[in-house]
């Protein structure tokens, strides 16, 4: 019942600015209204980022990151619980043993020690793809409608009394 009220709620808002904005014929108002609707949100991108690795980059436009992101999450993902299922384990088999000073109860307990290292340390690579693809999503997003044109350019060249660097940009 929200959910509808805000989707009707934000329709109306929509079709509202919609009627106040005045289309001319003009090339410069096309213009900007092109440009205004390809542009990405940083912090849409942020929060995507942050409820699933690689979702930002899909709504930024980088999609061949975007399997980089989910597969990493994924993978650590199942090592965490595969660790933890393990550590359970020999922590349940170390604590029902009577003698704590045995060599089996001591190989027990550095096994139970490993695996909780190894579930924590995949826990703190998992935090680290979630920052790497939030920070990626976010910069993606701010270069989004960034212009890669062929205006500028700078190369060298060589004459007989020297090198010369030239600097050249076009005007539009």
């Amino acid at each position: 019942m929200i959910l509808l009220l805000l989707t009707s709620f934000f329709c109306c808002v929509n079709s509202a600015i919609a009627d106040e904005t005045d289309i001319s014929d003009s090339s410069a108002t096309k213009q900007e209204i092109f440009e205004d609707s390809y542009t990405k949100s940083p912090t849409g991108a942020l929060v995507r980022s942050f409820i699933l690795p690689g979702w930002g980059q899909l709504y930024v436009g980088s999609y061949w990151k975007a399997p980089i992101f989910f597969t990493g999450a994924a993978t650590l993902t199942y090592f965490i619980i595969q660790n933890h299922l393990d550590y359970a384990d020999y922590r349940d088999k170390y604590n029902k043993m009577s003698n704590k000073t045995s060599t089996e109860a001591l190989t027990l307990r550095n096994n139970r020690e490993f695996y909780r290292d190894n579930r924590d340390m995949s826990a703190f690579y998992l935090l680290g793809v979630y920052a790497l693809a939030a920070v990626d999503a976010y910069v993606g997003a701010h270069l989004f409608d960034f212009s890669v044109d062929s205006d500028y350019s700078i190369y060298l060249t060589k004459r007989y009394d020297g090198m010369n660097i030239n600097f050249q940009y076009k005007i539009k």
